[in-house]
């Protein structure tokens, strides 16, 4: 069994205690560096990158940039520990493993060798998720509202701001603000919070990791 290059950026996983040893019995070689100071030979032979998808987008965007650019072939794991509001957006970019919890090892190896392999793992809860909004949104109450408004009513309800909401969909603030008025008109929702609340009772967003 061929040994599998796993790059941990140390930022990020400060809080994950994963032991590398374990992975490496599993036939998973760890490499934690910090994504700035990554020199393009560290890079040349990687398989797999596991990101923070918790962490802030932009970074994430260029890091996976980064990693292309050296290591075409490389495949990437996104952790979505606290939301699913960038999971679209991960996917879009070429991201093939999408976790809602950090497994154990042996799970972790499984995954990484699935992915390596050329295919999709989306955890169970994720893809549910993401299944149940294509669903949600031609059905009442949401069918009043067209296909981006039912987009910024689940990015708001995650708890995106406006801006990174515009960010993710590639369109002005002041049209996500547009859209956010036309929703609460629609839905009768007065606050954000009764927004969250309204999502929440749909089955429209994840609950908070622990």
């Amino acid at each position: 069994m061929s040994v599998i290059r796993l790059l941990l950026p140390a930022q990020g996983f400060a809080e994950i205690s994963l032991n590398p040893k374990e992975l490496e019995n599993q036939g998973i070689a760890v490499i934690t560096i910090e994504p700035n100071t990554t020199e393009p030979m560290n890079l040349l032979a990687l398989d797999v990158v596991l990101i923070d998808g918790d962490a802030a987008l932009p970074d994430n965007l260029d890091l996976i940039d980064q990693v292309k650019s050296i290591a075409p072939n490389s495949k990437f794991v996104a952790l979505l520990s606290h939301s699913s509001a960038h999971a679209l957006t991960y996917l879009q970019v070429g991201v093939t493993g999408l976790l809602r919890w950090f497994p154990d090892a042996a799970k972790l190896a499984e995954i990484i060798r699935t992915i390596v392999q050329g295919e999709y793992y989306l955890d169970q809860e994720i893809a549910q998720l993401l299944a149940m909004r294509q669903i949600k949104k031609q059905l009442e109450p949401f069918v009043s509202l067209s296909s981006r408004e039912f987009d910024v009513f689940c990015l708001l309800a995650e708890g995106c701001s406006l801006q990174t909401v515009a960010a993710q969909l590639g369109i002005s603030s002041k049209t996500v603000s547009n859209c956010q008025t036309q929703i609460k008109l629609k839905l009768a929702i007065d606050s954000r919070d009764t927004l969250t609340k309204f999502a929440n009772s749909h089955g429209l967003i994840m609950h908070k990791g622990v």
